[in-house]
């Protein structure tokens, strides 16, 4: 006669959503995201397509961009501004930041608040575009044509922007791909011992 031990519950805690106090990575990743969107609506999205997008803008912020543009003498932003033929290739990033990287920002900012495990995915393919564009603006700025003009200290001003746009989402990127190896594993697991059962 065989017994059978009653089975335990699920614990609650594995199907509970996190707050966000048990996950500080998310804060970070949220804060990120939150002041990234700000900067893209108010800012970035003055330079993007369609041109002369910026008289769409109320004049505070055409001001924050011309006095951030004159101090930084951003060689990437003003390059934009005056449409270079030699800088295209960061006007489409501009314009991808608008049509893809918004919308990111916004389902991201969703799926931390509400630890949503589906918007993991499109945080790996955020993350790394925007790691990826940003290291090459960083060592444009070091190591090509685009720092010969600046001065050492708006060298240091810009790199005090770039840098941590380039660490958070590669931080981002392989924590996210991570968890979602994390939630894969269960399943081959469970796969393996069904094919021996067979």
């Amino acid at each position: 006669m065989s017994s059978t031990s009653p089975s335990k519950p699920a614990s609650p805690s594995l199907h509970r959503p996190r707050t966000l106090a048990e996950r500080p990575l998310d804060i970070l990743y949220l804060a990120y995201f939150g002041i990234h969107l700000l900067a893209s609506l108010a800012i970035d999205a003055q330079l993007t397509y369609p041109p002369y997008s910026q008289t769409l803008f109320p004049e505070p912020l055409r001001n924050v961009l011309r006095d951030y543009l004159e101090s930084s003498k951003d060689p990437f932003l003003l390059a934009a501004e005056r449409a270079s033929a030699e800088h295209v290739w960061f006007r489409v990033l501009l314009a991808s930041e608008t049509l893809f990287q918004i919308p990111c920002f916004a389902v991201a900012i969703w799926g931390l608040i509400h630890d949503e495990k589906r918007t993991y995915p499109l945080m790996v393919c955020y993350g790394t575009l925007a790691a990826s564009s940003t290291l090459q603006c960083i060592c444009s700025v070091l190591f090509g044509a685009d720092g010969h003009s600046l001065t050492k200290a708006q060298i240091a001003g810009l790199l005090q922007n770039y840098v941590p746009f380039c660490i958070i989402p590669t931080l981002l990127t392989l924590d996210m791909m991570l968890r979602i190896v994390g939630l894969l594993a269960p399943s081959t697991a469970a796969g393996k011992v069904e094919g021996k059962d067979e």
